[in-house]
């Protein structure tokens, strides 16, 4: 370590040393000899550290001791650091910032306290040296010293920015895988849509063809949402299902027949369990707009309520409509494509399906968030 009473210090070892061969008892010697040689290792092993370890005094800003690292890497000899303070030093837009901390260091009574910065330090070809400082207040005679160890961490802040940029440009390709497997999906469906021109004259056939285009729909639709969204992994289902609600009103022409009721807390799902899910409530709803309401009401409506339950998500899919015939078994129906696809899509989800008829149809599904299975 350097200071300005450097100079000093061997004098003060001699006249240490002097005390204890004329005034101290001999046996009491080789105690000031271990103490003396342990301040000696100390001083040493913080000039062989690469961080930068300064004393600056408060009272006059000055660095009062430094270790040989702070010569080296920012390339001032120790009589010129003797005359410099932290100020010449930290790059101008800081300085204001660093006395803050430096105050709010000093007025705390927490002696233990610390703060951890990053910064600039300027070197003597006024160059600058990313920074990360550790500031903490010592005291000696009752005056305040602020200790500083900082450590160049200018290649770690590369490296970084070199990860950021590389995780940027895989968000922007997955981003655009989104896009496209959206617009592919909306040409297939462009596609379906084209093929019902040719079978008009077959009820049958327009309406397999147009539940396939709003399966196809409710996956595009999954995929433009991850495209606009600022998480790629996961999509705000609520808005999800009011889209899609609105997308399957609008294809079957009811909008201002039958009534929705969309009942949901803002939740955020991964893609491996909105797309069977998304499946699962287009089918469902699909049906009830097909059949629960062969006769025109005023209160003719079609609601979804989602909640948490228990560490699961509970989904309600009802209607108020003339309900499902008795004898069905939706869970064993071979008759239905729709419901062997939900079944079929349940069971992707892990989750339970239940069927109520006391009041219209309602179906009630529970699952868990499905985690995302590692690709090779």
């Amino acid at each position: 370590m350097h200071s300005n009473g450097d100079n000093n210090w061997n004098s003060i070892r001699e006249k240490i040393i002097g005390l204890g061969e004329q005034s101290i008892r001999k046996s009491y010697y080789p105690e000031l000899q271990e103490r003396l040689s342990e301040l000696e290792r100390f001083r040493a092993l913080l000039d062989e550290t690469n961080d930068i370890i300064f004393l600056s005094n408060i009272s006059s800003g000055r660095f009062v001791d430094f270790n040989n690292s702070a010569s080296a890497q920012l390339g001032y000899s120790s009589q010129e650091m003797l005359e410099m303070s932290l100020e010449d030093l930290i790059v101008p837009d800081e300085i204001e910032g660093m006395k803050d901390i430096i105050n709010n260091l000093i007025s705390t009574d927490n002696l233990e306290n610390r703060k951890t910065i990053e910064t600039f330090l300027k070197k003597k070809n006024n160059s600058q040296i990313n920074m990360e400082i550790n500031l903490s207040v010592v005291f000696f005679s009752d005056e305040p010293y602020i200790v500083m160890v900082a450590r160049d961490i200018t290649e770690r802040k590369e490296f970084e920015n070199t990860i950021k940029s590389s995780l940027k440009e895989k968000e922007m390709l997955l981003k655009e895988i989104h896009h496209r497997v959206k617009n592919n999906l909306q040409i297939i469906s462009s596609l379906l849509a084209l093929q019902e021109d040719y079978v008009k004259e077959d009820p049958t056939a327009v309406n397999v063809l147009q539940e396939s285009r709003n399966r196809v729909l409710s996956m595009a639709m999954i995929h433009e949402m991850l495209y606009q969204s600022e998480d790629l992994s996961h999509i705000n289902f609520s808005d999800y299902l009011r889209s899609m609600l609105s997308n399957l009103f609008h294809t079957y022409g009811v909008e201002n027949i039958i009534k929705n009721e969309i009942n949901v807390d803002e939740v955020y799902l991964n893609v491996e369990t909105s797309v069977p899910l998304g499946l699962i409530i287009s089918e469902l709803v699909s049906n009830s707009l097909k059949y629960a309401f062969p006769e025109v009401k005023d209160k003719n409506e079609i609601y979804i309520k989602m909640y948490r339950l228990n560490g699961e998500f509970e989904i309600a899919i009802g209607d108020n409509g003339v309900g499902l015939p008795r004898n069905i078994d939706f869970k064993n129906t071979e008759s239905t494509l729709g419901l062997r696809l939900v079944n079929s899509l349940v069971d992707q989800l892990d989750g339970s399906i239940e069927l109520e008829k006391s009041q219209g149809t309602e179906f009630k599904i529970r699952f868990k968030e499905l985690e995302y299975k590692k690709r090779i």
